[in-house]
């Protein structure tokens, strides 16, 4: 692959030169089988499903020769075998080291040196930035597409993680992402990895110009979790709760017109010991406003386990404040399920 050199003055080929060598492609072949029942005829042998993706290189071995590479938990879910194809075109058998469902991020280890792709900034982007993503759409190894940050702070409880978690708190870009860009890199002009691409919005399953990217910030905290073998933050309140409208405000008497209503409190989590009861809204918390749930979720899931945040919450017509303690995530906890309240209404945990 010619690559161009990054003094060019074009800013996406300067982009794309300086991070297209750590860009790798993965397949994951899972241990799950496609027989009779998926186009195969009866007694046909079992046939192992691949997943391709993509990945980013980002860390180095203790050893100093094997590269960690950052990729999505849903590229290598289910995996038997991992196989990474580093930008020159050669496979390598890669190990999972460690994958977290919640963020949708996960590495693996490949005994090959791989140059490192610089971190960028994902705090400081702004809309309109320009940026690229590098992947391997549809197999289509190291393709590069570029585009704008089309919104920051994106919440889209409507788009879940294989176990359920909602996707919030990431950057929408306009940047062509397809099947196989997942895992891939998002990256700015100067060429260094603000996002890992990691989801789509299309009733077609390909390109409609909204894609999403997981802020590299978070990814690598994530990923380093992951590395060190230590177990992954996830943030959690402990309320289930619905995002108030017309109809549930006018159902349930309430004094407001926004925010998110609490209609329960799990047992023994920060919530709960804190004091906060079913009834209440919650308006704002650590002095942002909260309009709905997935502001809270949004909210929550900014914060590390073990802060503490102050919640302002309505109760009995009366806004109080109460100190919450952010807990670490229970692994048995649904996170959206039918709600009991108002017809057509959900109850979503918070986060």
């Amino acid at each position: 692959m010619k690559v161009l050199p990054s003094s060019t003055e074009e800013a996406v080929t300067a982009a794309a030169a300086a991070a297209l060598p750590s860009v790798v492609s993965i397949t994951a072949s899972g241990g799950t089988s496609q027989t009779a029942g998926h186009g195969m005829p009866k007694g046909h042998p079992d046939v192992p499903v691949a997943a391709d993706g993509s990945g980013v290189a980002m860390r180095r071995a203790k050893d100093g020769k094997g590269t960690y590479v950052i990729t999505n938990q849903h590229v290598v879910e289910g995996a038997d075998k991992i196989t990474v194809t580093t930008p020159d075109g050669e496979p390598y058998p890669a190990e999972l080291i460690g994958a977290d469902t919640a963020n949708d991020i996960a590495v693996v280890l490949v005994d090959v040196e791989i140059p490192l792709l610089a971190e960028g900034d994902s705090a400081g982007l702004r809309v309109g930035d320009l940026v690229v993503a590098i992947g391997s759409p549809f197999g289509l190894s190291h393709t590069v597409t570029a585009g704008v940050v089309s919104a920051l702070g994106r919440s889209m409880t409507e788009i879940e993680t294989p176990e359920g978690y909602p996707l919030v708190d990431v950057i929408q870009t306009d940047a062509a992402i397809n099947p196989g860009n997942s895992g891939g890199a998002l990256i700015d002009r100067s060429g260094k990895v603000v996002g890992i691409n990691s989801a789509l919005v299309s009733d077609t399953g390909k390109d409609a110009g909204i894609g999403f990217a997981i802020p590299i910030k978070r990814a690598l905290e994530v990923a380093d979790q992951l590395i060190t073998g230590g177990v992954v933050g996830h943030p959690f309140l402990g309320i289930n709760g619905q995002t108030i409208d017309e109809r549930l405000a006018a159902d349930k008497k309430l004094p407001v017109r926004s925010g998110a209503y609490v209609a329960e409190v799990i047992k023994g989590t920060g919530a709960q010991k804190a004091g906060i009861k079913a009834g209440d809204v919650v308006v704002s918390l650590g002095g942002a406003k909260i309009r709905s749930m997935e502001d809270l979720i949004y909210e929550v899931r900014r914060h590390n386990v073990g802060d503490t945040v102050t919640l302002g919450i309505v109760r009995a017509g009366k806004e109080i404040e109460i100190a919450v303690v952010i807990g670490q995530r229970p692994k048995d906890v649904s996170t959206s399920t039918p709600a009991t309240g108002t017809p057509g209404s959900r109850e979503e945990t918070a986060p």
